[in-house]
């Protein structure tokens, strides 16, 4: 066995070294639950088939994801995989020793792949060491770990589909304590049949299921929110799930964002799941306009897009700071007169007149949101911006008092306002527009 198959590989700067050490002996065993992992250890099955590649069934992390140490093929490229595989995932906030794997199907025992250390959060994916597929046990070094081809007595059932109700073992030594798991959704040998030419699925793979549970072939890839709106200059952040097709998550999984359309069309970012299946990208922008995004995950038989999501770019008022309009005004198409000496009188608050001190504009906010409050001082303090954008962001407030200098109001609503000619900074030239549409 050439020692490349051997290897393990790690795709980032955290250390996830193999520790060539021997199986410790004499190590205690236990039986644990179905689905359920052994103090923190989160035990998975699947099986990789990239003979009839299909990409969301495919075991995916897998080699070279990151945080993962990988003991099976190498390279990638050069590999045929057509076998069933292990992945231990550290749940634990200490490191842990994966002293040795052993799976039993009947008659038949695959042990040998080398012991791993994993730091909090990484995982170690075991399966065939070498490429290509070979039916029936292959002896206990797993070169061969075509589990889907194992019949009774450790025969070979290729093409057989009468289920054999055999059910594998994990045997997942951890830190010197043995612990049995059983494979009762007969992941690793496809349901107990040939499923190449048994069953509805030509392709045997199977994404990576919690052990214990019936097999979760395919997987979703989702970003959310599906819509948000920010002020330029300020960020936004999407979010990336990825489950198997049981909503179960899986971590260490590379996940590419990018920006399809829209004034920051181009923008890319990249991320890794975490524990809840979880990759976030935050950017910003300088300009308005709405983009769309989508999230893509990419193993090695393929691509799993996301849906689609929007952000909307908008402008307060340019310098910070924002205009207001009454709620009384606050009528889609409607006129606004959110600047002005007769603020106070174009205005109307359901709540009655504001002070006739106010003309229109606070500075409070760096980013002005519904549910928020401002505060201001009268007439033109603070000042007001030079100029304004032909489409900006207005306060909606139905509140404002004014106690000594300092004016107050609430923000019940923001809305979008085409404006008109003629603003000035001085409150003698008003800034009137149109409302034409509700952010919040």
């Amino acid at each position: 066995m050439e020692q490349t198959q051997r290897r393990s590989t790690v795709r980032r700067p955290t250390i996830l070294a193999v520790v060539l050490t021997s199986l410790v002996l004499g190590s205690a065993i236990t039986t644990a639950a179905p689905a359920a992992a052994a103090s923190g250890i989160g035990v998975y099955v699947g099986y990789a088939d990239s003979l009839r590649a299909e990409a969301t069934s495919f075991p995916t992390p897998w080699a070279g994801s990151p945080a993962t140490v990988f003991e099976g093929c190498l390279p990638v490229t050069a590999c045929t995989y057509d076998a069933g595989a292990i992945r231990i995932v550290n749940n634990t906030s200490a490191s842990v020793t994966v002293n040795a794997i052993a799976v039993h199907i009947d008659t038949c025992t695959f042990t040998g792949w080398a012991p791993a250390v994993l730091t909090p959060g990484a995982d170690l994916i075991v399966t065939q060491l070498a490429s290509g597929a070979e039916d029936g046990c292959s002896g206990p070094s797993p070169a061969h770990f075509d589990t889907s081809d194992i019949g009774p007595g450790g025969s070979s059932y290729s093409g057989i589909c009468t289920p054999d109700g055999i059910v594998p073992t994990v045997d997942v030594t951890v830190n010197g304590q043995t612990t049995s798991y059983a494979d009762s959704g007969q992941v690793l040998n496809t349901g107990g049949v040939d499923a190449a030419t048994c069953s509805a699925f030509s392709n045997e793979s199977i994404q990576w299921t919690t052990i214990g549970h019936a097999p979760c072939r395919g997987s979703v890839l989702s970003l959310t929110p599906p819509a948000q709106t920010h002020a330029v200059g300020t960020t936004a952040t999407v979010t990336a799930t990825f489950t198997n097709s049981c909503g179960q998550p899986l971590s260490n999984v590379a996940v590419q964002f990018s920006v399809v359309s829209g004034p920051n069309s181009g923008r890319t970012g990249a991320g890794a799941t975490d524990a809840n299946g979880a990759a976030r990208f935050t950017y910003s922008s300088a300009l308005t306009g709405t983009d769309t995004l989508r999230a893509v995950v990419t193993n090695i038989a393929g691509s799993i897009p996301s849906n689609t999501v929007t952000v909307t770019w908008i402008m307060f008022a340019p310098g910070g700071g924002a205009f207001v309009i009454s709620d009384l005004k606050d009528v889609s198409g409607g006129s606004a007169y959110w600047w002005g000496a007769q603020w106070w009188k174009n205005d109307h608050l359901s709540t009655g007149l504001a002070p006739a001190s106010f003309k229109g504009f606070e500075k409070s906010n760096l980013t002005p949101w519904c549910g928020q409050t401002w505060t201001t001082g009268p007439g033109n303090s603070p000042k007001p911006p030079r100029t304004v954008p032909g489409v900006m962001a207005v306060i909606v407030s139905s509140h404002i008092t004014k106690r000594g200098p300092v004016i107050s109001g609430n923000i019940v609503h923001i809305v979008l306002v085409r404006t008109n000619p003629g603003y000035g900074p001085n409150s003698g030239h008003k800034g009137t527009g149109t409302i034409i549409a509700t952010v919040c």
